[in-house]
C-alpha cells in the first residue's frame, strides 16, 4: 500500500501539474480552499482556484491514475477541496 502521509501535498502537486496551473505554487494552495468557482447569484468566489467542470473530470482521471480509485459521478460533488479529496482517497484506498 502506498504511503498516504503528505497526501494533500501530493494531490496539490499532481493537480497543478495535470491542469497545467504553472502560475500557482503548491505552497500557496490551502487544503481547505474551494477548488471550483461559485457561480451562485453571479458571484465569483475570489478565494477559490477557479476550476471548472472539465477540470473536475481531469481530477477524477488523476485520482484513478495515481491511486487506482474510480470516482462514481455521485461522489464527484464531495471533491471540493484538496482536504476532501485526500479524505476520499484515504477512505477508498485499499
Amino acid at each position: 500500500m502506498e504511503d498516504l502521509n503528505d497526501l494533500e501535498r501530493k494531490i496539490t502537486e499532481k493537480m497543478l501539474e495535470r491542469l497545467e496551473l504553472s502560475d500557482i505554487r503548491a505552497e500557496d494552495v490551502s487544503y481547505t480552499m474551494p477548488l471550483f468557482s461559485s457561480r451562485e447569484k453571479g458571484e465569483q468566489n475570489e478565494k477559490s482556484l477557479g476550476l471548472d467542470s472539465v477540470d473536475g473530470l481531469e481530477l477524477v482521471v488523476l485520482i484513478y491514475e495515481a491511486w487506482g480509485i474510480k470516482v462514481p459521478a455521485n461522489d464527484m460533488p464531495q471533491l471540493t477541496t484538496i482536504g476532501r479529496i485526500a479524505d476520499y482517497i484515504r477512505l477508498k484506498h485499499k
